[in-house]
């Protein structure tokens, strides 16, 4: 996710980016080819983009080469909460699988299994709530599909065995493709209205009734 969104940054309006994050990704390269990275404004490491590792295609580890506009650092380094709250006007941009009506958030397992990594995941979302001009999304897909069902990933309830990768008072933002949900300073109801607006409009009316299960069409 944060990959396709550095995409379609590089191709827009915007520019005078900084980059602090734990992976790069060709999506980041593309952002520095378009010409919209300066890195000048930042807290921690101003004049470089930082990371601790790389995946993507071989055009971008070639790019990467010896290349000065990007430095790896420690993880220790990269992921301190308090090295990424330094920079001016964070905007921090996570993936996940799925997110209950509480706004907890589970990003790294699927019924219980692990999937992928932890990473950064909450490093990023609490480093970008230590200041107040700074903001965190959490950005995924309102569906997914499981064999022949389509599953809603806003849910009224973590099914089961479920293992949270980020709790819900650090998250600040949820994004789907049907818009956003603030849940910064939101009590719980607040938060449960706000996520069900933002998923599938198939499903709003079974989360607000509390159902569990949701399948949806």
């Amino acid at each position: 996710m944060p990959n396709a969104v550095a995409g379609l940054l590089a191709g827009g309006r915007g520019g005078d980016y900084g980059i602090h994050s734990e992976m790069f990704t060709t999506g980041l390269m593309k952002l520095h080819q378009a010409g919209k990275v300066t890195n000048r404004c930042k807290g921690t490491h101003p004049g470089v983009s930082v990371c601790t590792f790389a995946l993507g295609t071989k055009e971008l580890h070639d790019w990467l080469h010896e290349n000065q506009e990007v430095r790896f650092l420690p993880v220790d380094i990269v992921n301190d909460p308090t090295q990424i709250a330094r920079n001016r006007n964070m905007i921090a941009i996570n993936g996940a699988l799925s997110v209950d009506l509480a706004g907890q958030v589970v990003a790294d397992t699927i019924e219980g299994r692990q999937h992928s990594g932890i990473g950064g995941h909450e490093d990023f979302v609490g480093g970008a709530s230590l200041q107040s001009e700074d903001r965190s999304m959490v950005c995924l897909p309102s569906t997914a599909r499981v064999g022949s069902k389509l599953l809603s990933r806003i849910q009224t309830r973590l099914p089961r065995g479920s293992i949270v990768t980020t709790p819900r008072h650090q998250v600040d933002l949820v994004v789907t493709e049907y818009g956003a949900a603030e849940l910064r300073g939101r009590t719980v109801e607040e938060r449960a209205a706000a996520l069900a607006a933002i998923a599938h409009p198939d499903v709003r009316n079974a989360l607000r009734a509390g159902e569990d299960d949701i399948v949806v069409g």
